[in-house]
């Protein structure tokens, strides 16, 4: 690709989210109109599709939505008529068309019911409409017929995107929570669910935009992320499902792909079980992550692990020579009118084996460079199970969450290295983890209360490594290495607010108090050197969070004042030190609605780092085989981070059409740097004092748009960041800046009845440079991904993918193209499959990466020229 032609790519993508953003509104004023649909003999009309229109052009739709089950209604719309037309239409009643002026006011209709037959009428519901603040999205207008999951139909919804882990967002930022007809069955691991839930079953997928869960919490906490929920078809409810997949076929060896999917939905139950096995490069552990915010998060890491190959820059299932098994299950159940009871369980056995050569090039302050070469043979086994029950009751005066979560993570593995000799690493790890989280919120009739959270962590890392070779003779005097190490985590976080302790007209204030309580616990043994130190965090503060609302604008204020104490021991050698401070940590959140079409966000934080164990030790650790870590800098420290972020959104339903920017700088005094020192193979992680700065800053423009024409949607985002930051090289610290550009784009349409086509590419460069020596490199990466889909006659299906890598850095194969075929017939509860992947046989991929000073190319080998016969199977 040259430079004219990204220059001239770059461009298109900036002027089509420039008009996105700034679509001219006129002069517009936001109107709500209100009412409920009943029949002249006064049953309400439920589900009825109501639009607004110019008053003389029916065509020109203005705003859509649906009535409740109760015939009520809720649209708001911004335009600068002043009057307009109100349509109401449903299969049991005769069309109304109301002229109304444009004013906020509440509208009764009356309608007649229709008693003619009805064949030759069909009533066509809108792709996407509102219901106040909940968006929702018909599934048929945006399904494809060979999908065979939820997922797929997601990505193709505006406003919706799904990362490549499978998180979803909506305008630019993760959900909250992902429901199935109101009821969280998945405590935040949603990909099971969007993975497996067949997409028949589902007929529409709401956003509930700024959606506070607890419900004694809303109006008095805002919420700015959305959440998801499934709508399922009538006909799948109290209906138990099994669908089987039996999978084989042929590389280099034979082939296996098998799944085992069980759902039951009931009004006031639910059930996902699933099994699936493969080793055709399935990633099976990407549905287990959890994207829950107060979920799990390892409180420890591992310090010193074996050096397995990196993954290159390609679709994993091209690379991952695997053995995986998983079983989940998922049940919640609930009690009452208001409480829930939810087990999740699940299951992950996983064989790992990688090769690569790889050439590393670190650029040095001195102008000189430092340049590995080296080819890695990995095999790691992994295994994971998790357990999770939880209690909810939640109604409006009470909120009560328990929350019992049980992790375990095993890893072992070995590989051998050739770099010059043979050096073979052996390693092993076990984490156990136990968390139990308590919420608890009451809420008076005058709106005052308690919000209450605690979370209680328990954490266990053994591991070590063990190392066939010494490349640190002068430091370690064995002819091998073997480093032992023990982390743990016993920690506390506890939260009170008091609710509406101060109201002063739209004012609202909640004081709230905190304690946390950490014990961080490090043991490790490397011949002669040894670490044995912990450290006690104790964090005691108190603050307040403010609400007020101005019109069309919203503040929130937090602001927390907090006394931290940091203990820590050396048990080594019988020393100790302390550390205390009085932190303050503000931070605002502006949000201006400018009409139904814009709104404004601005956000400010500020917070401190605390210091952590893993860089608190004072005796050498085997980082990996050729690398240790010692940190002689190891007092207590605080690094201050300053966010200040500015946000606009613009979001028209009628349209499909959702776009936004995002402006964000950081501002980082990390007090203390951690780098490395270079010498031939082996490297030495070092740290030292600073009162250097970072700073970065980034746009972030974005676009989605669906179209009518063909079920067809546009996105586009394009990325611009900038950093100049301090950095420890050699013992030396140096300033290192740089500017990075990205753009990505998809399209998904399906032009006639019997074709689809779907297109996405990411276009990556990074310019980067030192304050000494040369500048490093730029380096351009494009990827994209075209297919096709035909649907032929007799139910059969043709699908064709063509997937396109180039990278600059590469010395050859810059250009790099894979491509795969699937043929696909469905008849009745039967779906069969004839998949080719790899149809050119490519055997190896060249990738070249650069971050850091350090630029690598990899050799990777990639899985030959497969096919695979796969049948599905509905049992029930």
């Amino acid at each position: 690709m040259n430079k004219d032609n990204i220059k001239k790519f770059t461009t298109f993508i900036l002027l089509f989210l420039l008009r996105s953003c700034f679509e001219v509104q006129g002069q517009t004023k936001t109107t709500l109109i209100t009412g409920v649909v009943k029949t002249e003999s006064g049953d309400f009309v439920p589900h009825s599709t109501i639009f607004f229109s110019k008053a003389k052009q029916k065509n020109r739709i203005l705003a859509a939505g649906q009535s409740n089950s109760k015939g009520e209604f809720q649209i708001a719309l911004s335009v600068p008529d002043d009057s307009i037309a109100l349509h109401v239409t449903h299969i049991n009643i005769e069309p109304l068309t109301i002229l109304c002026k444009n004013t906020s006011q509440k509208i009764d209709v009356i309608v007649q019911e229709r008693v003619n037959q009805l064949e030759d009428i069909v009533v066509k519901s809108p792709k996407v409409y509102a219901n106040g603040d909940t968006i929702n999205y018909s599934v048929s207008a945006f399904q494809h017929a060979n999908d065979l999951s939820i997922g797929q139909v997601l990505q193709r919804l505006p406003g919706i995107t799904v990362s490549n882990i499978g998180q979803i967002s909506y305008k630019g930022m993760p959900i909250k929570n992902f429901y199935i007809e109101g009821l969280d069955l998945m405590k935040g691991r949603y990909g099971i669910a969007t993975n497996n839930i067949d997409p028949n079953s589902i007929s529409t997928v709401q956003v509930l935009e700024n959606h506070q869960d607890i419900k004694a919490l809303k109006d008095l906490k805002p919420e700015e992320r959305a959440s998801i929920n499934l709508k399922l078809k009538s006909g799948v409810k109290e209906i138990f499902n099994l669908i089987a997949t039996l999978g084989a076929g042929l590389e280099n060896k034979v082939l296996w792909d098998n799944e085992l999917v069980a759902t039951y939905f009931k009004r006031n139950s639910q059930l996902l079980a699933t099994y699936k096995g493969n080793n055709s490069g399935n990633d099976l552990e990407i549905e287990l992550r959890s994207f829950d915010e107060s979920g799990t998060r390892y409180k420890t890491t591992a310090l010193s692990e074996m050096t397995m190959p990196s993954t290159p820059g390609i679709g994993k299932r091209y690379y991952y020579f695997n053995q995986s098994h998983t079983a989940t299950f998922n049940h919640v159940s609930r009690i009452g009118s208001n409480g829930e009871l939810g087990l999740n369980i699940a299951f992950l056995n996983d064989r790992d084996k990688r090769y690569l050569q790889a050439i590393s090039t670190t650029y040095l302050a001195n102008g000189k460079q430092n340049i590995i070469n080296e080819s890695i043979d990995g095999l790691q086994h992994k295994h994971i199970g998790f357990g999770t029950i939880t209690y909810v009751l939640n109604n409006n005066h009470y909120y009560v969450k328990e929350q019992l979560k049980s992790e375990w993570t095993s890893t072992n593995g070995h590989s051998d290295v050739k770099i010059g000799d043979k050096v073979s690493q052996f390693s092993k790890m076990n984490n156990y983890a136990l968390q139990n989280t308590l919420h608890f919120t009451y809420r008076t009739s005058n709106n005052r209360g308690i919000d209450f959270f605690s979370k209680i962590n328990f954490e266990n890392r053994p591991h070590h490594l063990s190392v066939s070779s010494n490349f640190f003779s002068e430091i370690l005097s064995d002819d091998y290495m073997f480093q032992q190490i023990n982390r743990s985590n016993i920690s506390t976080e506890n939260k009170l607010d008091l609710l509406s302790v101060l109201v002063l007209g739209h004012l609202t204030v909640h004081p709230f108090v905190l304690f946390n309580f950490s014990v961080d616990k490090l043991s490790s043994s490397l011949q002669q050197y040894q670490n044995n130190i912990s450290l006690n965090t104790t964090n005691v503060g108190m603050g307040f969070t403010a609400n007020y609302k101005f019109g069309k604008t919203y503040f929130d204020f937090f602001l927390s004042g907090a006394y931290r104490l940091y203990s820590l021991r050396d048990l080594q050698i019988g020393l100790s030190s302390l550390k205390q401070k009085i932190v303050t940590e503000p931070s605002l959140s502006i949000r201006y609605v400018i009409n139904g079409f814009n709104e404004l966000k601005f956000g400010f934080g500020m917070n401190y780092a605390n210091p952590s164990i893993e860089t608190l030790y004072g005796n050498y650790i085997l980082t990996n085989y050729r690398q240790l870590s010692i940190y002689e800098s190891n007092d207590l420290f605080y690094a201050q981070i300053n966010m200040t972020n500015l946000t606009y959104n613009y979001k028209n339903i009628v349209s499909m059409w959702f776009a936004g920017i995002d402006l964000t700088w950081v501002n980082y005094h990390p007090d203390v740097l951690y780098g490395t020192t270079y010498d031939g193979m082996s490297e030495k992680i070092t740290s030292r004092s600073t009162d250097d700065v970072s700073n970065s800053y980034s746009v972030i423009l974005r676009s989605s748009k669906g179209f009518d024409w063909r079920k067809t949607k546009l996105t586009v985002e394009a990325k611009y960041t900038h950093f100049d930051s301090p950095l420890l090289q050699q013992e030396q610290i140096l300033r290192y800046s740089g500017n990075s550009y990205a753009t990505n784009l998809s399209l998904n349409s399906s032009p006639f009845n019997w074709v689809s086509v779907a297109y996405s590419s990411g276009l990556y460069i990074s310019k980067s440079k030192m304050q000494f020596g040369s500048s490093i490199p730029t380096i351009k990466t494009l990827s994209s991904n075209f297919t096709a889909g035909f649907y032929l006659p007799k139910g059969i299906n043709l699908r064709m993918k063509a997937v396109h890598y180039y990278n600059s850095l590469n010395s050859k194969d810059k250009s790099f193209f894979l491509g795969d075929i699937d043929i696909n017939y469905m008849i009745r509860r039967w779906y069969f499959s004839l998949a080719f992947d790899n149809i050119f046989n490519r055997k190896m991929y060249v990738n070249s990466t650069s971050s850091d000073l350090r630029e690598n190319m990899t050799f990777y080998p990639i899985r030959p020229r497969t096919f695979i016969f796969r049948v599905r199977y509905r049992i029930l």
